[in-house]
Order: C-alpha cells, then structure tokens, then sequence
C-alpha cells in the first residue's frame, strides 16, 4: 500500500472549498515559488469566444468620433483597458500589441461587462462586444460581492482568467502568473475610471460559484479573479501615461536616474488602491510594501531600500544588493537587471491574510501585486522611463537580498530605466488630443 501524501492540486486553491490557507501553502511551496522549465516551443490557449451570440461592432479608432449611445459607449475605455493599440516591430516580426503587459504574451485575462443594457463579453482583437444576455444583471452580480458598493453602479467589469491560458508553457506556475496578470488589468481598469470620475472599486472577495454562474462560466475552465464597479465612464480622460506606457523590450541604457525622480514613481505606485481588502503600500501593517533595489540611482546608495508606508522615506535593509542579483545567472533577467537603473519589487506577506480570507489569499495578494506593478509602469511612463515587469526572480534568493522581515516575500519585481535608443519601433492606433 503506498503511504506517501497524495500530489497537491495546483489549481485546488482557486476552487471554492477553503482550507484555511492550506491548499495555498503547498501550492506556492510546490509551484509557486519555483521558476518553471518553461517549455518556449508549447503554445497559448486561443482568446475565449462566444459562438452564436450577437456581436456589437465598436468604432474604431474609437476617439476618432463622438463617443455614442448604449454599450458602444464603452468602446473608448475597453480599447484602452485591453484592445490592440500599436503595432510593434521586432527581430521576431511585427505584432499587434496591448496597452497591458502579459507573463509569456499569454493574455489570460478576458472581459465581462454589466450595464443596464445586458452583459457583454468583448473581443479585443476584432473591438466588439458579444452580447450574452440583455437582462440588467447588475443587482445579481454585486449581491455576490463580500462587500458590495452602496449604490448600485452603473457600470461593472468583470475579469476572468482562462485557467489552462499559459499551463502548457509554464505549468502549474502559470496559475500565479495568471492572478498577476488579472491584476495588471484590474489596474488598468482603476486607472482610467478614475480619469472618467467614475469613482471606482475592485472586488477580489466574493461568492466564486454564484457569480461564475450567472457568466455561464465553467469554473475548471474559466473564473472570475477581479470585479470592477463604477459611475460612468462617458468622460474618460487618459492620461499621456496610459498612451506611452508598453514593456521595455529594447532593453536599459546603463545610465543612472535622480534620486528625485524615483522617489516620485514610488510616490504615486503607494497611492490607496480602491480595493476590497486593506494592506496597500501606503498603508501602516500593509500586507504588500514597497522595495526598491538601485543599481544607478543618483543620490541614493546602491542596495536594497525599503519605502516606509508612513513618510515616504527609503531606508537601506541590504547594502550592496544590485538588480542583476535578483535574477538566475546568464538568463535574460540578469542582463535586464544589470542594464536597469533599479528594480520595485511588490513585497507581501502570505500569513497575514490566511486566517481572514483562507485560500483565496493567496490570488487575492498576487492580483494587489499586478496593480501596484502596473502603476509603476505608468509613473514610469509618466517620467519619460522604461519599466518591464518580470517574475523570473529567484525567489529564495531574491528575499535574502532584501533584508526584510520574515514572512515577507518578494511577489513581482518592475526593472526600471531609461530605454534603450528610441525603443522598438512601434506605430500607435490610436490618437487622443493630437498625442499618439
């Protein structure tokens, strides 16, 4: 008789039955913390579609007009959130690519949206909506919410991850990634609401099976990781940020940034995040703080610096650290680490949040992490620097070399620098105000 502990399920902790963190544990102890033998020859898993359901055309470009009646109204921000929005060329060939980055270009995530028009699911690459249902469902959705909004918003977004999206190049490390890459587009989604006004919020703690349900969704196939409620988005008004943000695929100029200038990126990546579960990096006793490794920093000695959530101010934990330490020797990582100016790493603690929210802890930190790492792209964006979110950190190593407390982790690292030359070439699809 074999006596031996059976295998984990690496997808048991994103199921409903909670065990009080347990699941979570040997998920992130087995798979979740261990760089993959990534397979580059295995695929992605196609986009999802709906087949059979009416398609709502959206105008395209979509500020090329006034923004018009009904869910084509929403063509503006869905373009921005997750549409295709420049075309990229490269050594590899030419691509159409995201304003939002993605683990492997395997775009996980996919987009519901409630209004009082009915639920709509949309298709970034042909910029239309499928219509699923015409009934207003937004009451039904935000009654699953652990904490749903005072008043019933007018808009809802719903992001879901394809459970097998990247499985077969990373392996069960791909269910990490995935709850990274919901989060980066949550941020995304935080960012422009928030420039339309429409007061948002994102809702990581809520009833899986219900609100899976009324998406007609297979939950071993496809779930929701992120809710997203607001006003109206009919004022949106994006940022030079959100235009000019894309990965940093040419590469780092080895050339050093102001103290001055980061300082700032911090600054407005530890701004409140509108999110169900409190923590962030602005916060006393957050559950997710700011690092920031400087390699090339003037006015700031080269280690590992923790950002205090209270005044701001960088304090030294490791002298010494560089970037390139970060990352396994003669891989891809370390060279982008010794180029880069510094790396932000999302550091969060696992343990905090187990006996509150069990399981789901776990993919609720890591979707934190992929909004703060947005936002530190854009504040990238926003001072004229290259960022790129990277997870190929070895992690045991990596939080060693941040001095920090234990129980602390390393969740997501963002290389920051200027870009090397002009960037690969690229030709935006969109034009705001005259601003590519």
């Amino acid at each position: 008789m074999n006596s031996e502990a059976p295998e984990p399920d690496p997808a048991e902790y994103l199921g409903p039955t909670e065990t009080g963190g347990a699941a979570a544990r040997r998920y992130h102890a087995r798979y979740g913390s261990v760089l993959p033998a990534i397979d580059l020859a295995a695929g992605n898993t196609a986009p999802r579609h709906h087949p059979g359901a009416p398609l709502v055309r959206l105008p395209f470009p979509p500020f090329a007009s006034a923004p018009t009646a009904g869910p084509e109204s929403l063509g503006r921000l869905l373009a921005l959130l997750y549409g295709v929005t420049r075309i990229d060329w490269s050594l590899a060939g030419v691509a159409g690519n995201r304003p939002v980055p993605s683990g492997g270009g395997a775009y996980p995530g996919e987009v519901y949206l409630a209004t009082a028009a009915g639920l709509h699911h949309y298709l970034p690459t042909t910029h239309a909506l499928e219509r699923l249902s015409g009934a207003d469902l937004r009451p039904e959705l935000t009654g699953c919410l652990a904490e749903p909004p005072s008043q019933q918003p007018e808009l809802i977004l719903l992001i879901t991850a394809r459970q097998d999206a990247n499985l077969a190049r990373y392996g069960p490390f791909g269910h990490r990634l995935q709850a990274l890459d919901t989060g980066v587009l949550a941020g995304q989604a935080l960012t422009l609401l928030d420039s339309a006004g429409a007061a948002p919020a994102a809702h990581t703690h809520f009833a899986d099976q219900p609100l899976n349900r009324l998406l007609g969704l297979d939950p071993t196939a496809e779930s929701v990781h992120v809710v997203v409620t607001s006003g109206s988005a009919a004022d949106l008004a994006p940022t030079r940020a959100v235009l000019d943000r894309r990965s940093a695929r040419s590469g780092f100029e080895p050339t050093a940034v102001p103290s001055a200038q980061l300082a700032e990126l911090l600054d407005r990546a530890a701004l409140p995040v509108p999110l169900d579960h409190p923590g962030g990096p602005g916060a006393h006793g957050a559950a997710a703080e700011l690092y920031c490794v400087a390699g090339r920093v003037s006015g700031l000695d080269p280690g590992c610096h923790r950002r205090d959530p209270g005044s701001g101010e960088l304090r030294l934990t490791a002298p010494g650290t560089t970037p390139r330490d970060l990352y396994p020797p003669g891989g891809p990582g370390e060279l982008a680490g010794f180029e880069a100016a510094c790396a932000v790493l999302v550091v969060g603690d696992y343990e905090q949040g187990y006996p509150l929210y069990g399981d789901r802890w776990y993919r609720m930190l890591n979707i934190r992490a992929g909004i703060v790492g947005q936002r530190v792209g854009l504040a990238a964006a926003r001072a004229g620097l290259g960022a790129g979110l990277r997870c190929d950190f070895v992690t045991e190593r990596t939080d060693a070399a941040l001095g920090a407390p234990p129980g602390r982790t390393a969740l997501l690292s963002v290389l920051v620098g200027r870009e090397r030359g002009h960037g690969a070439p690229s030709d935006p699809l969109i034009l705001v105000g005259g601003h590519p």
